[in-house]
């Protein structure tokens, strides 16, 4: 086995200078409530091997290892070297909390970087034949695995959900009388209440009674053999099929949509409905970004800039009855 598929309590081997202060690292910001996926920790494993093959023994980080880490590098994306820049900056910022002398933490680094990535926005035309085709499997192929799959982008698209919030959801989360339904620790720890539309919810007492009648409280409302939680690669397949079948071609560069642009497109059409419904955006934006489980009002602020043709009229409305509410921003990720 490879040093870099190496793990120890479910982490990677760190062997470089800063390997016990990137562990400490790691709990304190899970003990935050932070939950830290594998691309950011390999980022900061990458980072520590970074600077011993640069011959650093101590800890400390100098400008010039600041400078070198976050350099550009040929053909890389703005976004990529971001990542680098976000991962020393957050680290060296607890290694001067720690008492560290001799950190630079970027403090007065400047640099912006914009991204050119634009989520994709499902048409209505485009979500009409999912559907459709999604109804067509469960004729076709009738069972568990057709229903519990088009449940799942029932639930992406009519709530906006992330994906690893519908697969964690439990039978237990979902009060199958109101609609009410729970999502505990989701990103950043923020947990919310999100009701389920009447239709929504027809749909998910139906699938309840058929293949979860006898399930206990503690179950995956959706899972996968053995009871286990729906797996990632057998989403991933079945919504590439699901592209395939509706017709939806490849985006404009050749790459093709996520599953999040289901939610990046359930968060236009709530826009698009508040404006539809003269709904006042100053005080109505707060409560889509806590419906959505966004930590700061900003996350939410950037679907208001996703794509022009979407907000053109929203834009207006905002600036003409609230001149500079919503300034002009570098960019933003809007999870």
């Amino acid at each position: 086995m490879s040093d870099k598929v190496k793990k120890i309590n479910g982490l990677p081997q760190f062997k470089g200078p800063f390997r016990e202060q990137i562990m400490g690292y790691i709990a304190y910001k899970r003990g935050q409530g932070y939950k830290l996926h594998n691309p950011f920790i390999y980022r900061l494993r990458e980072m520590d091997i970074f600077f011993l093959e640069m011959g650093i023994q101590e800890v400390r980080i100098t400008r010039e290892m600041y400078d070198a880490w976050t350099a550009p590098r040929p053909q890389e994306k703005a976004t990529t070297t971001q990542k680098r820049q976000n991962a020393i900056r957050g680290f060296a910022a607890y290694l001067v909390q720690l008492g560290y002398e001799d950190i630079y933490t970027g403090h007065d680094d400047t640099r912006i970087f914009k991204s050119d990535f634009i989520p994709y926005v499902f048409s209505r035309d485009e979500a009409d034949r999912m559907f459709l085709a999604l109804s067509k499997l469960c004729r076709d192929v009738p069972g568990y695995d057709s229903d519990t799959f088009r449940m799942a982008m029932l639930l992406y698209y009519c709530c906006g959900f992330r994906k690893s919030e519908v697969q964690n959801l439990k039978v237990e989360d979902i009060e199958f009388q109101t609609g009410r339904i729970t999502v505990l620790h989701g990103k950043n720890d923020v947990s919310r209440i999100v009701v389920a539309s009447s239709s929504l919810l027809e749909e998910m007492r139906a699938y309840h009674r058929k293949y979860l009648q006898d399930a206990a409280l503690e179950s995956h409302f959706l899972h996968g053999p053995k009871n286990s939680r729906y797996n990632e690669s057998m989403l991933y397949g079945k919504f590439r099929w699901l592209l395939a079948e509706a017709g939806i071609p490849p985006k404009p560069d050749g790459g093709r949509q996520r599953l999040h642009d289901v939610r990046h497109t359930f968060c236009v059409r709530a826009l698009e409905q508040m404006q539809e419904k003269g709904f006042d955006l100053y005080t109505s934006l707060p409560l889509l970004s806590r419906y959505l489980g966004h930590k700061h009002i900003t996350e939410t602020e950037y679907y208001l800039r996703l794509l022009e043709e979407h907000f053109g009229g929203i834009l207006a409305q905002s600036d003409s009855c609230y001149p500079g509410l919503f300034p002009k921003t570098g960019g933003g990720s809007g999870e």
